[in-house]
């Protein structure tokens, strides 16, 4: 009302917290150096106590407003006399996790998956709970609990503590004496003298443009210093009234009577002894994007036998088709060597979703037991509860004797980390991989499920030093080569005829005469100008020397059409296929002479267990001359296609690492007895 009479920009003294507000006194900047060196520190406790009205919160959000979002995940939650298991709820709700309807222990697992996946981010969490003189005693001792929690030897959580006086007197009791050793760095607001008194008032009126208009006698900033005791929102309030008076009266200067007399009404208003100016608070509101986690009664078990449940099964992990597929060879091949660990086949996704290639998924045995936990196909927080809360479901049902996981995702890491917290042994399958930069999102995954495991198994020796450089013990390390060998072997007798496949989609079947050679070729884009490049450097090279079958996914396909490239492939002898299914793409690569890639390296492994070679093409085409070359020499010597052989030493070695297991102890059965977390 009365800013643009004044000419200021905007109110000067508002009662909501601004950073942007923020005043430099004293006692402010000792706090706030505090709040930096405890920020900086990334764990434990940090307590920020004051009057009503001190600047708390200001100071707090002057904090937050500094620090880089990108590595620190801030949540406010305001306490009201919240109970242990309210203050949990809260803690979800502000973080943006659902909560509804799940236990006290269902809370822990939730959080702590929550802040386990920020972490895999390269990213951390801070808490701050507001009003924190209101909290309990199991309260209080459940933020304890909570800053037990730890990956990689870091910290998960990091709390900020803001109350009242009361709250320095909770914390001096005797039973918080563990909490108190876990506080790295504390500090009281006190109130403003009379210099700051005035300099805080000046402060604010010159952030919104005041130019002495209206004019504060020296005077005036006594009284208001008296008539506030120092405390910033009471001289918010206060002088918020004064300049409204001001502009009522129509006057331009402001002396010590009229601020007295704007004090004595605002006493007779609110009363003597009470604190002016206090705004009222409100727990955060859960954000409206926020869903409620689907009832674990949506995991689905497949019985091969109805009712039967395996003693000491050991898990097998996937959530990606290609690897569901391995896994569920890898059971037939445990099953048929009489494992005393009965494999059991869980799949953090849908049924629908892993078993998208079924012609493979049918020419394999069903696995005695198989779980679907259903988690949807998102990745983030919300997913990685679910597969957290629900395998940590089916390993205190099942008791097994050990877990064994592929793949990167975060639900293979939820379930890694189940394991762990409840003491399963754990296998990596797939070690060492190292395909995406540890910054982009699920990045480290690879690196954190490795080090959780208790073994790994890698493809390769190169995998195997990636993992020695990054300190994870030898003894620990094994290489057993590819577990594709024994999906090759499981599904030898049902793969086509190569000239079947071609057939189905009209193609001619010329390039498989067994006198020609023909390439294999995988290239993925959906950039029109890269995919030209691409080509027409790798064209420029090979100039049609071997003939090429380029099996191309959808996005591709698209992109070679619009880029009209499909004279061109016509003229250097490059016939196109769809996407294919596994059975159908190893009858091709069988009878191929060599396969040809890019950074996506899909079909490595494949052509590795095929005996083929594989050659990656640069994205932007720079390598075509060498590849070129490496293709005349294997052209050179090709030999005569054979037989694909299937390395079986993964199985093998599986066997062997359940072996071991079978002398020892029945963890699976001590997890299940024993369902608290280790905190």
């Amino acid at each position: 009302m009365y800013e643009s009479h004044f000419g200021l920009s905007a109110p000067p003294f508002q009662l909501s917290p601004d950073p942007s507000f923020y005043f430099d006194s004293k006692g402010h900047s000792n706090a706030l150096a505090y709040l930096r060196f405890g920020a900086y520190q990334g764990e434990g406790f940090i307590v920020v106590t004051g009057e009503i009205g001190a600047g708390k919160t200001t100071l707090v959000r002057a904090l937050l407003s500094e620090l880089n979002t990108d590595k620190v995940v801030a949540a406010q939650v305001v306490s009201t006399q919240l109970e242990a298991g309210d203050l949990l709820r809260s803690i979800l709700t502000a973080f943006g996790v659902s909560s509804a309807g799940l236990t006290k222990a269902q809370l822990i697992a939730s959080l702590e998956a929550f802040l386990t996946l920020l972490a895999t981010r390269g990213q951390r969490a801070l808490l701050i709970i507001d009003e924190a003189q209101n909290l309990n005693l199991e309260a209080v001792e459940e933020m304890r609990m909570l800053s037990n929690f730890q990956f990689d030897q870091h910290a998960l959580l990091q709390s900020f503590l803001v109350g009242q006086p009361e709250l320095r007197r909770l914390l001096q009791s005797k039973s918080m004496e563990q909490l108190r050793q876990r506080v790295i760095a504390s500090c009281h607001l006190g109130p403003l003298d009379l210099p700051e008194t005035r300099a805080y008032v000046e402060h604010r009126l010159r952030k919104v443009g005041w130019e002495d208009r209206p004019h504060f006698e020296p005077e005036a900033f006594d009284v208001i210093h008296a008539a506030t005791g120092g405390i910033p929102r009471r001289i918010n309030v206060l002088c918020n009234r004064v300049m409204l008076a001001a502009f009522l009266a129509e006057n331009d200067q402001i002396t010590a009577e009229s601020v007295k007399g704007v004090a004595d009404d605002l006493r007779a208003e609110v009363g003597e002894q009470a604190s002016v100016g206090q705004a009222p608070r409100g727990p955060v509101a859960a954000p409206s994007a926020v869903k409620a986690l689907p009832s674990a009664a949506e995991v689905m078990r497949l019985h091969r036998t109805p009712g039967a449940k395996p003693e000491r099964p050991v898990l097998l992990v996937a959530d990606s088709p290609i690897d569901y597929l391995k896994l569920r060879a890898l059971a037939a091949r445990l099953e048929a060597a009489g494992s005393t660990c009965a494999p059991v086949l869980v799949s953090s996704r849908s049924l629908r979703d892993v078993r998208s290639d079924e012609t493979a998924a049918d020419a394999l045995p069903a696995p005695m037991l198989e779980v679907c936990l259903n988690a949807g196909t998102n990745e983030g927080a919300e997913m990685v509860a679910q597969v957290l809360l629900r395998f940590d479901a089916q390993i205190v049902d099942l008791a097994p004797a050990a877990v064994a996981v592929i793949g990167n995702g975060d639900a293979v890491l939820a379930c890694a980390l189940a394991a762990n917290l409840r003491g399963i042994p754990l296998l990596r399958l797939d070690g060492g991989l190292r395909e995406a930069p540890t910054s982009s999102p699920g990045g480290a995954n690879p690196a954190l499920v490795d080090r959780l495991a208790s073994a790994v198994f890698t493809r390769s020796v190169n995998s195997h030093y990636a993992l020695y450089r990054e300190g994870i013990p030898s003894e620990r390390v094994q290489c057993v080569g590819s577990l594709f060998g024994a999906l090759l072997e499981s599904t030898r007798a049902a793969l086509p005829e190569a000239a079947e496949v071609l057939r189905r989609f009209g193609l001619p079947t010329a390039a498989l005469d067994t006198a020609r050679p023909f390439a294999l070729l995988s290239l993925t884009g959906t950039a029109e100008a890269s995919m030209a490049s691409r080509l027409e450097a790798l064209f420029a090279q090979i100039k049609g020397s071997i003939p090429m079958l380029w099996v191309a996914d959808r996005s591709t396909a698209d992109a070679i059409r619009t880029a009209a490239l499909e004279s061109r492939l016509e003229r250097h002898r490059v016939t196109l296929l769809p996407s294919l299914g596994l059975l159908d793409g190893l009858a091709l690569m069988s009878r191929a002479s060599l396969v040809i890639g890019d950074a996506r390296a899909r079909w490595v492994e494949e052509a590795a267990c095929l005996g083929k070679p594989y050659l990656e093409l640069a994205d932007d085409g720079a390598n075509a001359a060498s590849l070129a070359r490496a293709v005349d020499e294997i052209l050179a010597g090709e030999p005569v296609a054979g037989e694909p052989s299937a390395d079986q030493r993964a199985v093998e070695a599986v066997l062997q690492w359940l072996a071991v297991l079978e002398t020892e102890p029945a963890h699976g059965a001590r997890a299940a007895q024993e369902p608290g977390r280790k905190r």
